[in-house]
């Protein structure tokens, strides 16, 4: 498979690692904090192993089987079928029980007097409340599936069940918020697993409103707009490559043997590109051609150019990288297999206390706990929104000769007044309620202000690339020692160290290498991305999560912590089913479009006027009733009873399937589907989102209104108290917008900040 051995035991766990760091097994951020589990499904009982892994005393019962994915998730839990509704006076519980009767009153007893977290899939007090769904459901109607796969073939997913685990992340997150000093003593905060999907789709129905356009399926290609994120054919299989950028692109064609198409009008930007894709694509084939996947991979990353070799289930788990950093975790089922499953997603080492005692209060329960932000794109930015949601003080740091990257990937603007950068979708959805200001951090005098700065602050968030924090001057250890008690997050692609430390990654090259994109294909085609890069906002999540939980350490010990969060190690739980699989069974999952093991049908169907729907039909009792709902003679069929029987005739029930919903509208086959109780939604894509009941009902979309571009609808946090929704406040910051306002908090006057701006360290416009 190309890729070096590693001695010894990746599963070793080290009391200490490099650079200092508590490794796997020894997190105690948590220590002292309790939380009761009852699980029903993957959500909830991922909140609850997140939070026992960042070192919280968990009591946890769940119903997910111990020989399967309970192995990993249930860790530490008591299994029962049916696990009670119970917390203690003044506790937290943290649940994905099934939204009925029985349900509303037990939660309804408890909010009095412990803080119940419920995880629901269409939101408990909407129209849809009481539906049924599936992950595949979720999926489709999140608006993420439109986007995946070829153009005029049925819309895919990938077979692993998405929504529970990030609506999972936002429990943790929401269970964490009074632990560090900003949450709700007891009542009830709802999670609804519609709205995680839709969240994470942050920018794309920001676009739609934008532009008017629909991103749709594009095959082998991230999006119309990027045609050098494209999966390709190597010698042996299928290599991604993620140049989005402009130098990028100028390493790529370098790499291929063609440096002269840089200076080619017909590839001159990304847009001249995607006009001329086969021709860009007959430049870069030859040179695949001639290398394996994993020689193709390794010169990319060399070159700086963000790619992913697409491993398999049994190459991630011999990962050298994943490996060196003892990534993975022993563990044990009761039938007695041994497995390895994704250890705790974060590092933590520990920095010195901002006094000699605790942190007795803490500005965060003032309400003025500071972020600096200098990370850029989207999983750090994505961090410091959601700490900005639960009402810190987040400054985005940036440079007007190199800003966030988000603005533009070049700089932008064409004195015109357009300013271009002003009015980029995925910038503006990801910094809400921020201040901005612009510091030339190369110079010397934007660098002491940014040190500065950074001393009256609490958390520092910064994912620049291997290498820049230290050229800077601006690492931990500096930075806690002029400011003791201070958090730093830190989220490099693959982690600080290991033979791939410093390889470049993107959202899709996380999801890449984790093994989902090797998931995710027709059957017997190529492997394909998710096309909107999954990798990011699960990062952002768990880099949430990993600040909370030191805000909470902090509380306790007064101790700031540098927290490391490896993108890559945060996206494994995500696929671990798929692990789990191939060690059981030992064989590597195939791609086989939607389709979900042990459910048949379960798919992507035509609907009239050339819509599309999910149907996923679980249990014997629910083909039974999807039978009737048919009423063919077909569907009646005795031998189609049993799962069985559908396994061994899937394509031909499929086929039948299909007939019957292309000559159908979508809402009435979704309506009688759920009304039936057989997990259906339509495949919304990002217009759609805008007006899908569940999420209007509930207030999702928050309206902002922002210079250069106008009063535009964006994404809410999925995260529900008694007391509302908490919200970011205001929109995205214009650039340097709030230079003057920040600085002058550090004493900077009129004159020295007119000569910050004639030196080219502030600005508020590209350079």
């Amino acid at each position: 498979m190309g890729r070096p051995e590693v001695a010894g035991d990746s599963r070793e766990k080290f009391a200490r690692g490099p650079g200092g760091f508590m490794m796997r097994g020894h997190m105690d951020l948590l220590a002292g904090r309790e939380f009761t589990v009852a699980s029903y499904g993957i959500g909830a009982a991922y909140a609850g192993w997140i939070l026992r892994e960042f070192g919280a005393d968990v009591s946890h019962r769940t119903a997910l089987d111990p020989e399967g994915i309970g192995v990993f998730l249930g860790q530490g839990a008591t299994f029962d079928a049916y696990p009670p509704l119970s917390a203690p006076a003044g506790g937290t519980l943290i649940t994905d029980a099934p939204v009925n009767p029985g349900t509303r009153a037990a939660i309804q007893e408890l909010r009095g007097r412990a803080l119940v977290i419920w995880l629901t899939p269409w939101g408990s007090d909407t129209s849809w409340s009481e539906y049924p769904a599936s992950g595949l459901s979720l999926y489709a109607a999140g608006g993420w599936m439109t986007m995946v796969g070829e153009p005029g073939r049925e819309p895919l997913a990938p077979p692993v069940d998405l929504a529970p685990f990030i609506a999972g992340l936002c429990g943790a997150i929401a269970g964490l918020t009074r632990e560090a000093g900003r949450g709700r003593e007891r009542g009830l905060v709802e999670i609804a697993g519609i709205e995680a999907m839709a969240a994470t789709l942050i920018y794309d129905t920001v676009a739609f409103q934008y532009h008017g356009t629909l991103r749709g399926r594009v095959g082998n290609r991230y999006s119309r707009t990027q045609p050098t994120i494209v999966t390709l054919p190597c010698r042996d299989g299928y290599i991604g490559i993620h140049a989005a950028l402009h130098n990028q692109w100028v390493a790529l064609a370098g790499l291929a043997g063609h440096p002269e198409l840089v200076h080619d009008r017909r590839f001159a930007s990304p847009g001249d590109r995607a006009r001329d894709i086969a021709q860009l694509d007959e430049y870069l084939l030859p040179w695949l051609a001639q290398r394996t996947r994993w020689e193709a991979y390794h010169e990319l990353q060399r070159s700086r150019i963000p790619a992913s070799a697409h491993p398999d289930m049994a190459e991630v788990l011999e990962s050298p990288q994943l490996a060196v950093r003892g990534s993975w975790r022993g563990v044990e089922t009761p039938g007695g297999r041994k497995l390895r499953v994704p250890g705790a997603p974060a590092r933590v080492r520990e920095g010195t206390a901002r006094t000699s005692g605790p942190d007795r209060g803490g500005p965060w329960k003032d309400g003025t706990l500071r972020v600096v932000d200098l990370s850029m794109g989207w999983a750090g930015p994505l961090a410091g929104q959601i700490l900005a949601a639960l009402g810190a003080d987040v400054i985005k740091v940036e440079s007007h000769a190199h800003f966030d990257w988000w603005r533009g990937s070049r700089p932008p603007g064409d004195g015109s007044g357009l300013a271009l950068h002003e009015r980029s979708h995925v910038f503006n959805a990801v910094n809400r309620g921020k201040r901005g200001i612009c510091l030339d951090l190369r110079t010397g005098r934007g660098n002491e202000l940014a040190r500065r700065l950074i001393q009256g602050a609490d958390i520092v968030i910064e994912n620049f690339g291997a290498g820049v924090i230290e050229k800077l001057g601006l690492t931990y250890e500096r930075l806690n020692a002029d400011n003791p008690g201070l958090i730093m997050l830190r989220q490099p692609g693959f982690g600080s160290d290991g033979p791939e430390a410093g390889y470049v990654t993107f959202g899709n090259t996380i999801e890449g290498m984790s093994g989902l994109t090797a998931l995710t294909g027709y059957a017997g085609g190529p492997p394909l991305m998710l096309s909107n890069a999954l990798g990011d906002p699960v990062s952002g999540l768990i880099g949430a999560i990993a600040l909370l939980s030191a805000l909470a350490a902090r509380n306790r010990d007064g101790k700031g912590r540098l927290v490391e969060t490896a993108q890559l190690e945060g996206f494994l739980p995500l696929v671990s089913e798929a692990l789990i699989s191939y060690q059981v069974t030992g064989r590597i999952p195939e791609r086989n479009g939607t389709r979900r093991p042990g459910h048949v049908p379960a798919g992507a169907f035509p609907c009239h006027g050339g819509e599309w729907l999910v149907i996923e039909v679980r249990s014997d009792a629910e083909w039974a009733a999807l039978a009737g709902l048919i009423g063919l003679e077909w569907a009646a069929a005795p031998e189609l009873e049993a799962l069985a029987g559908r396994v061994e005739r899937e394509a031909e029930v499929e086929e039948r399937l299909r007939e019957w919903t292309r000559m159908r509208a979508r809402e009435e086959v979704v309506t009688a589907c759920l009304a039936a109780g057989i997990a259906a939604a339509p495949v919304l894509n990002e217009g759609d989102l805008l007006a899908f009941a569940p999420l209007v009902e509930s207030g999702f979309w928050v309206g902002e209104e922002r210079a250069y571009v106008g009063y535009h609808l964006y994404p809410g946090l999925p995260i529900r108290g008694e007391g509302g929704r908490a919200g970011v406040t205001g929109p995205a910051p214009t650039l340097g917008q709030h230079t003057a306002e920040v600085l002058a908090g550090l004493g900077v006057d009129a004159e020295e900040l007119q000569s910050l701006a004639d030196e080219g360290v502030t600005g508020d416009r590209p350079a």
